[in-house]
């Protein structure tokens, strides 16, 4: 409070009517360096200081719930055709020779295609289509190792046929 004001009366009744009391005008009258049309102050309690760090860490925390509440409110549909698309990759593997040239690796998919229809009929849709993209992955790659291996098998035949072949055209030749 100012200097000279009368501290024993509260000034609540000024600030709240819009008019100004009596000692308002007796205080903007005798200040010299408050232009006329400036309000004058009314003295409140003192709020706590706050540092940076506690209105960070109040705005995160009201971030964070915010967040919060948003991921309960979104409900992930049922991921029905990324289900049927895991099921074909697999196929895919296995129609590619998996079972027999990449056997670990379609054992996984299919593992996880089990895990996937179960979290499907608990609801857990979510993790439903995180493992179904995980069994597409793994489907693929048992399908690729398949592929790789038979064409490594049938470059190992052509250079075995290559090398029969000149022998038998270096023991036939004449010397």
């Amino acid at each position: 409070m100012r200097q000279g004001t009368d501290t024993t009366r509260p000034r609540a009744h000024a600030a709240f009517s819009g008019q100004p009391g009596p000692d308002d005008l007796k205080d903007i009258s005798m200040n010299t360096t408050t232009p006329s049309f400036a309000p004058s102050t009314v003295s409140t309690p003192a709020l706590p200081v706050r540092t940076p760090a506690v209105r960070w860490l109040g705005l995160t925390a009201v971030t964070a719930l915010a967040l919060t509440l948003m991921a309960c409110a979104t409900r992930i549909p049922a991921p029905t055709q990324e289900l049927a698309l895991s099921r074909a990759a697999i196929d895919a593997a296995a129609r590619a020779g998996a079972a027999e040239l990449a056997p670990a690796e379609l054992t996984l998919a299919r593992q996880k295609q089990a895990m996937a229809d179960t979290a499907m009929t608990q609801e857990q849709h979510d993790r439903a289509l995180m493992l179904s993209h995980e069994v597409q992955v793994d489907a693929r790659l048992a399908e690729a190792k398949a592929r790789s291996r038979r064409a490594d098998r049938a470059a190992s035949e052509l250079r075995e046929d290559g090398r029969v072949l000149r022998q038998e055209i270096n023991r036939t030749a004449p010397q």
